[in-house]
């Protein structure tokens, strides 16, 4: 007669094959060879609210431990915040993630609307004109930003102004629907507080921004901006090639028309990579490092 087997000779090897699979989940992320493919594999993470991988394919593995390192020493050395800061961050995430959110959220935000209907129509055209003038100069003036960045940004915006009008944002259907979407995402984040917030450490930080990722583009969806259809939509072709740098030409659809820009990628190690993300985290790298706070005396 066959005995029947013991519960921990079918556990173990269950366990045993679940950790292959998330280790194969969690496995390695290894840029590609071909810098179209690099650019398209960027354009995918995002697609996937894959922050962590985005950046992962955005340098090479060397700079990303340097760069783990860095945030590291700039978490133990950074200020803590003020008590201002702290009790207007809880107050803030209090509101998002409180029982009766969504409620009390509208009802603060439907008198606004109502008043910004009033006030807006007759001069929304002047207010396109104006916004526009000022994204031009805003993005212009952002030292942080690479020439490439900012002819992005600015045909982003620009694409999103003309596309703009009074009666999407004073919708109280969408306003509803944004404020799901918004509280959804504060009780995702689940972080309550200021400290909590800036003690995370760069993978799990990175995390974090993907769930707020995620929800900006719920929210732009609700208002008729695709983010994912873009991005999904991404063409990448080599424009110029030089040794291990190469100038692409990136597009990709957005609202009605075609936002276009120049992308400059490098090669280390036979992979490419973000030549404005390589640069950025070797110029972070080459400043001094953090030194630490000084003992405060009993």
């Amino acid at each position: 007669m066959l005995r029947k087997p013991h519960w921990r000779r079918l556990v173990w090897p269950t366990l045993f094959v679940l950790a292959l699979i998330a280790g194969g989940c969690h496995r390695e992320v290894v840029a590609p060879g071909d810098p179209v493919a690099a650019v398209k594999g960027l354009a995918q993470a995002l697609h996937d609210n894959d922050v962590v991988r985005y950046w992962r394919l955005s340098m090479p593995p060397a700079l990303q431990k340097q760069m783990e390192a860095r945030w590291k020493a700039r978490l133990a050395t950074a200020p803590a915040p003020t008590e201002q800061q702290e009790k207007d961050y809880a107050r803030q995430m209090a509101r998002l993630t409180a029982p009766d959110a969504e409620e009390k959220l509208y009802r603060s935000l439907d008198p606004k609307l109502k008043k910004l209907e009033a006030e807006i129509g007759s001069q929304w055209p002047m207010m396109q004109t104006t916004a526009g003038i000022f994204i031009k100069g805003i993005i212009q003036a952002n030292d942080k930003l690479s020439p490439a960045e900012k002819d992005h940004a600015q045909s982003v915006g620009l694409a999103v102004l003309d596309w703009a009008q009074p009666a999407v944002f004073t919708d109280r259907a969408r306003a509803k629907q944004a404020i799901t979407v918004m509280v959804s995402t504060a009780r995702e984040l689940a972080l309550p507080t200021l400290a909590q917030a800036r003690a995370l450490e760069l993978v799990p930080a990175l995390e974090k921004i993907g769930i707020a990722l995620k929800g900006g583009k719920q929210l732009g969806l609700i208002y008729g901006l695709d983010a994912d259809t873009a991005l999904a939509n991404v063409d990448a072709k080599l424009v110029a090639a030089s040794g291990d740098v190469a100038t692409m030409a990136v597009s990709y659809p957005l609202l009605g028309k075609t936002v276009s820009f120049q992308m400059d990628m490098v090669r280390r190690d036979g992979r490419w990579y973000s030549a404005d993300a390589v640069h950025d985290a070797e110029a972070e790298l080459a400043k001094p490092v953090p030194a630490k706070p000084a003992a405060i005396a009993p």
